[in-house]
């Protein structure tokens, strides 16, 4: 039988041919006899897997691909501008709650005088401060 070329046998055989003929590599591991069959290896390459993608673009983290980057970006953006808009919309209520406090402690104020001013004229009040107190009624009703 003619001694068979390395090269034209197929990697499983090649792997069988270096463990029957070699004595060292039956003494090594399974790997070993692979790294012989295969040769030696080249970074950036999986073997087995040939001109398909390599392992680091297969697993590649979602956050790191092409584009998504962007996308990421212009979230961050788009989320930044909702949350001034809304603490925009806090400022602007409390403004607003501030002024309807300031207006209740008026409005109590002026019960409160118009209660002594009632007590005082004996259960009616003068023309004038019924006027003003009807034109403040007024007001409030806008």
């Amino acid at each position: 039988m003619a001694p068979i070329s390395m090269k034209n046998l197929g990697p499983l055989e090649r792997i069988v041919e270096i463990e029957q003929h070699d004595e060292f590599s039956r003494l090594l591991s399974q790997n070993d006899s692979v790294a012989h069959a295969f040769g030696k290896e080249h970074p950036g390459r999986v073997r087995g897997v040939g001109f398909r993608p390599i392992s680091s673009q297969l697993f590649e983290r979602w956050s790191l691909k092409r584009g998504d980057s962007n996308e990421l970006t212009a979230k961050k953006l788009k989320r930044k501008v909702v949350e001034e808009e809304v603490a925009a919309e806090k400022t602007k209520r409390q403004v607003v709650e501030n002024e309807v406090a300031v207006e209740k402690i008026k409005m109590h104020a002026i019960e409160s005088a118009q209660r002594c001013l009632i007590q005082r004229h004996g259960g009616k009040l003068p023309l004038d401060i019924a006027a003003w107190m009807n034109s403040l009624e007024g007001q409030s009703g806008k």
